[in-house]
């Protein structure tokens, strides 16, 4: 009873604010506000979560995001970790702003589409005052939060199998990219660039605004993962004391591999469905048409051999269902040099 009447009170004592302007800043401490975003049929509200973390001595504003999909689960740990656990914002310069949770119509619905427009978020930047909902919302990220930030971490996931990595856009100016391959760099984990350009994703946006940015794939979807949470928590932590916002020496990450320079990031589709079985492993380097997979009819036959696109290591088999396939399904992550 105690924990229920405590938590009602701590809720009650929630602000809700339309701009980062109206919180309350003291320092060394952390706020936590509700940011309005619309509302359902029955005219019940929703908002998205914030988290201001203040740091003692002036400094840059790190964002942190999570859950722009709603299968993507690891950010939330991992930003309730740092500011919850982890951080000191006695011995903090500048400020952490945490988003745990973008997308809450998709989180609801355990989807990666938001369910009222069937859109992806991560498509639709900046998005808009007057589209569907998730242009609402990108657009109310982007106008209440991130023109307050100097700097972003934005956390996804990855289906296993797959090793912690991250994104770096290929957008932006070369003092966005240099800074951001920086931000990466002390992140620790091994980091690619997309090969091709997708349009609307959160990075791209920012790079192209000036903001310096990283992407984190943790694993995995829909779970929590006690590996993959220390490496994103070590991570970031890494990327403060980069930033100089935090004393200390890096960290290494556990049981990922290594940043040694930057990569590029090759996505392999599929051309046959069917089940597929696997003589690769994740982290196995591979050769460029090297068999990687075969894929089997319903009587057992072989119909495919999978080869691999480039030169390089597998970082994830990143399906969403089962161990088989529909054409245009998404098989294999690949790095490569540039």
């Amino acid at each position: 009873m105690f924990l229920t009447e405590e938590l009602n009170r701590r809720l009650s004592e929630i602000t809700t604010i339309h701009s980062l302007e109206e919180l309350e800043h003291k320092t060394g401490e952390v706020h936590a506000a509700r940011l309005p975003i619309g509302s359902l049929p029955d005219c019940t509200e929703f908002s998205i979560p914030v988290l201001v973390g203040e740091g003692s001595e002036p400094g840059p504003t790190l964002l942190l995001t999570a859950l722009i999909h709603g299968v993507e689960i690891g950010g939330y740990d991992v930003i309730r970790r740092l500011i919850r656990e982890e951080i000191d914002f006695k011995k903090v310069r500048g400020r952490v702003v945490a988003v745990p949770i973008v997308n809450p119509f998709a989180l609801a619905v355990s989807n990666r589409f938001t369910p009222q427009d069937s859109a992806d978020l991560n498509r639709v930047f900046p998005g808009s005052a007057n589209g569907t909902l998730s242009h609402r919302i990108a657009h109310t990220l982007v106008e209440k939060i991130v023109k307050h930030a100097d700097y972003v971490v934005d956390y996804h996931s990855c289906n296993p199998p797959s090793c912690v990595f991250t994104i770096v856009d290929a957008e932006g100016s070369a003092e966005v990219q240099e800074k951001s391959m920086g931000m990466a760099q002390a992140f620790g984990a091994i980091t690619v660039a997309p090969s091709d350009k997708t349009q609307g994703t959160f990075s791209g946006y920012l790079s192209s605004v000036g903001k310096p940015v990283i992407t984190p794939e943790l694993v995995f979807s829909r779970r929590f993962d006690q590996l993959s949470s220390d490496a994103g928590v070590i991570g970031t932590l890494n990327v403060m004391k980069y930033l100089g916002m935090i004393d200390g020496q890096p960290q290494e990450l556990l049981g990922t591999p290594p940043f040694k320079r930057g990569l590029r990031y090759t996505a392999l589709f599929a051309k046959t469905g069917g089940f597929i079985y696997f003589s690769k492993k994740v982290t196995d380097h591979v050769e460029k048409d090297e068999v990687i997979a075969t894929i089997r009819n319903p009587w057992g036959e072989v119909v495919e051999e999978v080869r691999a696109p480039v030169t390089g290591m597998i970082i994830a088999y990143p399906m969403a269902g089962n161990q088989a396939l529909t054409t245009g399904d998404k098989i294999a992550y690949f790095t490569s040099d540039f």
